[in-house]
């Protein structure tokens, strides 16, 4: 059944069972879909159900969610890789699917935003200042569905050092939840705090035994994997040793994990990551010579598995600082990598060539934007199945 036939009569699939029909069009492109539920009610009906929903996510094609943060507001825009997973000609193409203004769809303040995280299709943004620690938001951008979180009240630490923040869902209960993470430099329990919102409770949880008070976190935030946030910290308590933080989602509760790899080189600075479904480390070996080393942890959980895979060597027009960060976006099946520098700038490692490029999304950037990018895959999983929100739609 070819998508033009899709396209242009889908009045037949209603002489289908539902059941048939949920199977047929979850396995076609978003955008097929959406126009499938101009045709008539019933298909609009169907294709809004949990039943569909749940049935289009495994066969949601992975993409990419940029948010252009800057002097002119804030842009979010989605794009899908054309060639899939598979690249034919070591050349990357991307397609735009979708682009909204969050300050104008969500009706937010002009602040400047971040994203926290990307799970199943929903999005979680946050205000971000130098005032502002609380301020986050759930969306769904093929949905055009939004909530906003309650604001935290109080708390146990003023004025942090650090805050990190993470979006996850949990193994067993399915419960989609926000973790707050944040701390003072210091070794007092007193100065340390967890908080965890599970979605549809509208209430903030105090997590009993935070972890360890460990000192500034990474530049990105917590990285949802296996049912866990994984967090980059530094000891600055005495030692410059590194640690990975895991925060278990079902139980609340931080639990031992492996340390990072022992790299030959001391880095410059290091950055955690996801790369096809392992969690991955960049280290920045130079600042004048451009090198980076990717290692990834073949098997999760276990140290011995953390194994080098690529060394790219001579960055042209790459330096760095302490505060700058590299990190993978996604590896493609013929080698290739595509990472984000410094959150402002793509970069597309060619495995044949041995060399990087900048990749050109078609967007005006200023010197002052952010450019923050993770992978980010379509979904119709609707906000209204956490039934104790307030769901609202975009403007």
């Amino acid at each position: 059944m070819n998508q033009t036939m899709l396209t242009r009569s889908p009045i037949f699939l209603l002489n289908l069972p539902s059941e048939t029909m949920i199977n047929i069009l979850s396995r076609i492109p978003i955008q097929t879909i959406l126009s499938c539920k101009c045709v008539c009610k019933q298909l609009l009906h169907l294709l809004s159900t949990t039943e569909f929903a749940a049935s289009h996510l495994p066969f949601s094609t992975p993409g990419l969610v940029i948010l252009q943060s800057g002097t002119k507001g804030n842009l979010c825009q989605i794009f899908e890789y054309e060639d899939g997973t598979e690249l034919q000609h070591s050349s990357l193409h991307l397609s735009p699917a979708m682009e909204f203004d969050p300050n104008v769809s969500i009706s937010l303040p002009d602040v400047p935003l971040r994203i926290v995280g990307s799970v199943n299709g929903l999005l979680c943004l946050r205000e971000y200042g130098n005032k502002v620690y609380d301020a986050l938001y759930i969306c769904n951008p093929i949905t055009r569905e939004y909530i906003a979180l309650p604001r935290i009240e109080g708390g146990m630490v003023e004025y942090p050092d650090s805050s990190e923040y993470g979006f996850g869902v949990s193994k067993i209960s399915g419960q989609y939840k926000v973790v707050r993470n944040i701390h003072r430099h210091s070794n007092d329990p007193q100065k340390h705090e967890c908080l965890v919102y599970t979605v549809g409770t509208r209430s903030w949880r105090q997590v009993i035994q935070p972890g360890p008070p460990l000192g500034r976190h990474d530049l990105s935030c917590s990285l949802f994997l296996k049912g866990n946030l994984h967090g980059s910290v530094q000891d600055y308590c005495g030692s410059d040793d590194r640690f990975i933080s895991c925060f278990d989602l079902e139980s609340e509760s931080f639990k031992p994990f492996p340390a990072f790899p022992p790299p030959p080189v001391p880095p410059v600075v290091g950055t955690l990551g996801i790369l096809d479904e392992c969690l991955c480390f960049v280290d920045i070996r130079s600042e004048e010579e451009g090198i980076i080393a990717i290692w990834v942890m073949k098997e999760y959980g276990v140290e011995k598995s953390w194994t080098e895979i690529l060394v790219i060597e001579d960055v042209e027009d790459f330096s760095c600082t302490y505060y700058d960060s590299i990190s993978v976006i996604r590896a493609f099946k013929n080698g290739d990598i595509l990472l984000n520098w410094n959150n402002g700038l793509l970069l597309y490692y060619n495995s044949k060539t041995k060399t990087c490029e900048d990749v050109d999304l078609g967007i005006q950037i200023n010197e002052q934007d952010w450019i923050q990018a993770i992978p980010h895959s379509l979904s119709f999983l609707s906000l209204k199945i956490f039934y104790g929100e307030n769901v609202l739609s975009f403007s």
